[in-house]
């Protein structure tokens, strides 16, 4: 039974990580595929900006002052070095008109997240005999053209351009006349919206909440399945132990009864009238045990609410003396000491089920090896305070979380064959409660176990 539970432990657990695995892949598609149609709506509504769309002077001024720098890089009038400086400052003045142009236009279209722009010079090669010079390849450091540098982790490519002139001039005032001129420009731009997650995000908010809520769903609808069949196992448990158990507490009993009853009917018994009277006496006690064992499972089978008590006033001092003193006489060979409080404090119980309740408490402790008991009495918050005491065996940590449960049974390998239903103590939980009171038990292997009932004080 315990290797199906593990086996169908194991089973559930995979199929929770399954359905979550697979939920979190389609959430995961489904926020790419969000993010995909939001970055596309954004470049839609961006086509201003694309290079084939704009007929702003600044972009016929960058060519002609690329194409003036060019030329003169070509004949030899401009080092590299500072074609690539005169470049950068033109750029430079350029690109604040462009900001102006890209903050005006991105006002005009009312956007509600923030999108920032780059556009930047890749590579510049002039072509040329006998062989082409590439001024600005694309494996150097690029060149912001317009716009503003955005960090190369989160920006998202907009666009890709490229564009090659051929330039030819007969001017005579040219410096260079009859000049030919073939060069390709390759440029890159960029967007970059800090909060695009946000957005998708908050596209997304019904079906993750869905999602979540769902696996949500399952898990505890796990968890509860999971608990239900352990709690059922250990249902099951538990009534085959009190099954075995009631089963041993009755054999006794019956087969003594079995022997008394075959006894009378042999004539030496029958004629030796003390003989017959004490196969009868042990028949009565063994039908008064049996009636015992019946009552106490009838007993314990009962709930707090469906107990009924019959209360009286009585001194808790006298009640508890003449409780002990009685025990005293049946268990001989046990040290039973007393500190009872002096003053007579009245408390209201049910004197038969209070006095069994104690009593079961007292046959524990001999029952787990106490030779030693002491019971005290004291009265503190409006409340009797007993406490029973004993030196026996004590009982584990693990065990101890469990005493007050409905048919459990401790069990210690010091002492064996230990009689019981697991019904005593839970039946002093029961009356205990039922008197509005509360019992504490504490204990520790081998150094004994201390029990401390509670029980309100009657209010004058």
């Amino acid at each position: 039974m315990k290797r199906k539970i593990n086996i169908l432990i194991i089973a559930s657990l995979a199929a929770v990580i399954a359905l979550s695995s697979v939920q979190y892949y389609l959430i995961t598609n489904t926020f790419q595929l969000k993010k995909d149609a939001f970055i596309n709506k954004v470049k839609s509504q961006m086509k201003f900006i694309d290079v084939n769309e704009r007929v702003e002077s600044w972009d016929e001024a960058y060519n002609d002052a690329l194409s003036g720098l060019l030329d003169q890089y070509q004949n030899g009038l401009l080092p590299k070095e500072k074609f690539l400086g005169d470049a950068s400052k033109f750029i430079d003045s350029l690109n604040t008109k462009f900001i102006a142009f890209y903050e005006k236009s991105m006002e005009e279209l009312n956007f509600k997240y923030e999108v920032n722009y780059q556009e930047q010079l890749n590579s510049v090669i002039l072509f040329r005999e006998p062989a082409n010079d590439t001024i600005l390849s694309p494996n150097s450091e690029s060149v912001l053209l317009f716009g503003t540098e955005l960090n190369p982790k989160t920006r998202i490519g907009f666009n890709t351009n490229k564009w090659s002139s051929n330039v030819y001039s007969d001017d005579e005032n040219d410096i260079t006349p009859n000049r030919t001129l073939h060069f390709e420009v390759r440029s890159e731009s960029f967007i970059d919206i800090p909060e695009w997650r946000s957005v998708v995000l908050q596209q997304m908010i019904g079906l993750l909440s869905l999602s979540v809520v769902s696996i949500l769903v399952v898990i505890f609808l796990f968890i509860y399945a999971l608990r239900s069949i352990i709690k059922q196992k250990k249902i099951s448990d538990i009534k085959t132990d009190f099954i075995n158990n009631i089963t041993h507490e009755l054999n006794t009993p019956l087969a003594t009864l079995s022997i008394a009853t075959k006894s009378l009917h042999q004539k030496k018994v029958q004629e030796d009238e003390t003989l017959l009277k004490n196969t009868i006496s042990t028949i009565d006690r063994q039908r008064n045990r049996l009636q015992n064992l019946i009552n106490q499972v009838w007993n314990n089978s009962l709930g707090i609410e469906d107990i009924q008590l019959e209360k009286t006033s009585v001194v808790s001092t006298n009640f508890l003396q003449t409780l002990i003193n009685d025990y005293r006489l049946s268990k001989n060979d046990i040290t039973i000491e007393s500190q009872l409080e002096e003053s007579n404090s009245l408390v209201e119980v049910d004197q038969f089920h209070m006095t069994t309740a104690l009593l079961n408490i007292l046959d524990n402790a001999v029952k787990y090896g106490g030779t030693e008991i002491l019971i005290t009495s004291k009265t503190m918050n409006n409340q009797l305070q007993v406490s029973i005491q004993d030196n026996g065996i004590g009982i584990s940590k693990e065990q101890l979380k469990r005493v007050f449960e409905k048919f459990y049974r401790a069990e210690n390998q010091d002492i064996h064959n230990i009689k019981g239903l697991g019904l005593g103590l839970y039946y002093v939980h029961q009356i205990v409660k039922a008197h509005e009171g509360s019992i504490v038990l504490e204990s520790k292997l081998k150094h004994g176990t201390q029990v401390l009932i509670n029980i309100p004080i009657k209010k004058a």
